[in-house]
């Protein structure tokens, strides 16, 4: 009974260890993101900016919650904000997988708020709500 409970111990210990080593490169990822130039993030998406801040959408043809949530959001944020207010530019990060590694993506989908300067204003690993997205962009 000791050896299970001591067992069970050690891995909550290295599971919760590896969340937070995880947590910490994201977070210093987000922290290089952030300061990136402007040129550069346009350039890793080959656009151009166009004044407007923009939305950058990340997901696969197979990602389920792409298409049946996260897609939605981003449709909602458009209708909330306008096409004037915000551009999206969406990334099939399957086939244009550089450009996921550029921005750090680490699972779709994954959304990019960007300045109209482009410089990276926030960096959602995972599913992100329409409210979210929208505050995001209102502080961009």
């Amino acid at each position: 009974m000791t050896e299970r409970l001591l067992l069970l111990v050690v891995v909550a210990v290295a599971v919760a260890v590896s969340i937070v080593a995880v947590t910490e490169w994201n977070r210093r990822k987000v922290g290089l993101l952030t300061k990136t130039e402007a040129a550069e993030t346009w350039q890793s998406l080959g656009e151009a900016p166009d004044g407007r801040r923009a939305l950058v959408s990340f997901s696969t043809p197979s990602c389920a919650a792409c298409h049946t949530a996260q897609a939605p959001a981003v449709k909602a944020v458009e209708a909330h904000l306008g096409a004037e207010v915000v551009r999206v530019i969406k990334i099939d990060a399957a086939r244009q997988p550089e450009v996921a590694r550029a921005f750090g993506v680490l699972t779709v989908p994954s959304t990019i708020v960007l300045a109209p300067t482009g410089q990276v204003v926030a960096v959602n690993q995972g599913f992100a709500p329409s409210g979210r997205l929208v505050e995001q962009l209102q502080r961009a």
